[in-house]
Formats: structure tokens, C-alpha cells, sequence
């Protein structure tokens, strides 16, 4: 699972990848087998083979061209170099640096912890800007309190141009889904099923069949979210309540006539033509 991000935690433009990779693979018997986890070799190796692919899909980019206002005020909003394991640095497991890029592969959550599982989702998922952060001062500006760093304030049309110069480009999937969590992988179901059911029995165990469901809402939701009136609420005060759905004539004839309500002659007024036939020309 791959979750893209252009953003720093003090409103930086900083352009980088969350991945989720389960620590298993899943053979086509439908049993998982458990990898452990990376070392730093391993982490080193996976950044300089991404490197190497990467210069080779950017080595027909090298033509120049001028820059544009958006690109100068991504240049402006760009981080700043990071002291990762350079001279007088700690060094970090699982960390790899090489030419100006970085790959961290030391965050894992267990297998049972699922409340963790979707934490890192959701920090994966996350906007730019967290809204209890920001806060509108007297005077007009605006005030920031990142989770790392120090609190700093910037003008109205300063955030604006912040905000502008981190968004993604058009037709970009900001998450998306590869291998056995592909939408397409036949082996899918079982890797996104819950840790309770994932024991199965026999080397030709088969995959279970996902069971389809339709999703629909009623009437009543679908007119308030429509023109956000609620037409169960009586003017009483109080709740109707549907008791019957009827979608013929003839039914709500009989239903009103059982509830003693007169029933009008015509519920529809009769058509008419058209208006425009009796001007006179």
C-alpha cells in the first residue's frame, strides 16, 4: 500500500512515499509465510536499486526549460537538506541515505495490534495541515504549532502560497495498491481477511468467494442529504414512522381508505397542453 505525501510537518514541500508492506508472502496454497524483519544491508540494497530505475526513467527529462510562478513557488517551499547520517549525526537502524534521498524501514506494527494498523493508515492518509494547529492571531496572521519543530506565524497570503505549492499533480492517485493487495490479486482475500479466520486447512485449500453486497440507501437519507430536510420529522415535534411502502394507485387507495382517510376523486391534476398553443398569432 502506497500513500504519497508533499508535505513536511511545518508546511514544507517535501515530496515522499509511505509504504505499507506486510512482513509475509502468500503462496498459492493459501499459506502465509513470515519474513523477518529487513537489516540495514537489505534497506541499503532497496535504495540504491530504486535509484538506478529512477535514473534510468529520468534520463530522457534532461532538457531544461523555464520555470513557471508555480514551480518558482515550489523552489521557495522546498525543505531544507537534512543532517541524515552525515559527520557528527547519529546513526539510525534500518536508515539509508544516498545522493539526496532517504529510505526509513524501521516502523512496524504486530500483527495483532490493529488499533496500530490503522493508526499508521491514517498518518499515511493524513492532509497537509491540521487544523487544532492552526490558529488566527489578532493581527490578521497566522499561527502554526508543527508535532516536530517550533511554533512560526506567516501572513494570510504566506500560508496561501504554502498550500498552493503542495499539490499534487492532476490525475495522481495519492494511494494505491500493489501485489497481493492489488483490487485485481487472486490471492487478495486472503491477505486482507481477519487474523481469526485466516487458518485453513489442506495444501488445496481454495480461496473463499467474496460475497457481494449492494449498498443502498433509503428515501428519507437520500432526501436529506439531497435538500437536507428531514422528512420524518413531524411538525409536532415528534417521528413518523413508515409503515407501509405501496407503489401503485389501486394499493394507497386501499391503504388510505383502511386508515379512514378520504380518498380525492384525482390525486394528479389533469394534464393540460401546452401554453404556447393558446397565444394568439
Amino acid at each position: 500500500m502506497c500513500f504519497w505525501q508533499w508535505f513536511g510537518s511545518s508546511l514544507q514541500l517535501t515530496p515522499h512515499l509511505h509504504l505499507l508492506v506486510p512482513e509475509a508472502q502468500w503462496l498459492g496454497s493459501g499459506e502465509p509465510v513470515v519474513l523477518g524483519p529487513p537489516s540495514d544491508d537489505d534497506v541499503t540494497a532497496v535504495l540504491h536499486r530504486v535509484l538506478r530505475q529512477a535514473q534510468r526513467d529520468w534520463a530522457d527529462e534532461g532538457v531544461s526549460w523555464a520555470e513557471d510562478e508555480y514551480e518558482a513557488m515550489q523552489q521557495q517551499a522546498i525543505q531544507q537538506r537534512l543532517p541524515l547520517n552525515e559527520p557528527g549525526s547519529q546513526r539510525r537502524r534500518r536508515v539509508a541515505v544516498a545522493h539526496g534521498f532517504s529510505l526509513h524501514a524501521d516502523t512496524a506494527v504486530h500483527a495483532n495490534d490493529r488499533q496500530g494498523l490503522e493508526r499508521l493508515c491514517r498518518y499515511g492518509a493524513r492532509g497537509p495541515v491540521c487544523e487544532s494547529r492552526l490558529h488566527r492571531l489578532e493581527d490578521g496572521r497566522y499561527e502554526y504549532t508543527p508535532k516536530k519543530g517550533v511554533t512560526f506565524t506567516l501572513t494570510a497570503e504566506a500560508l496561501v502560497r504554502r498550500l498552493v505549492a503542495q499539490l499534487p499533480p492532476a490525475r495522481l492517485h495519492l494511494t494505491s495498491f500493489h501485489g497481493v493487495l492489488a483490487p485485481n490479486a487472486s490471492l487478495r482475500p486472503l491477505a486482507t481477511q481477519q487474523p481469526e479466520a485466516q487458518a485453513v486447512s489442506g495444501p488445496r485449500a481454495k480461496v473463499p468467494p467474496k460475497k457481494k453486497t449492494k449498498r443502498r440507501l433509503d428515501w428519507a437519507t437520500l432526501h436529506q442529504r439531497t435538500f437536507g430536510t428531514d422528512v420524518l420529522r413531524c411538525p409536532c415535534g415528534g417521528l413518523r414512522t413508515i409503515r407501509a411502502l405501496h407503489s401503485t394507485r389501486s394499493a394507497a387507495e386501499l391503504r388510505l381508505a383502511a386508515l379512514g382517510i378520504p380518498v380525492p376523486s384525482r390525486i394528479l391534476p389533469p394534464a393540460t397542453a401546452p401554453p404556447q398553443l393558446t397565444f394568439a398569432v
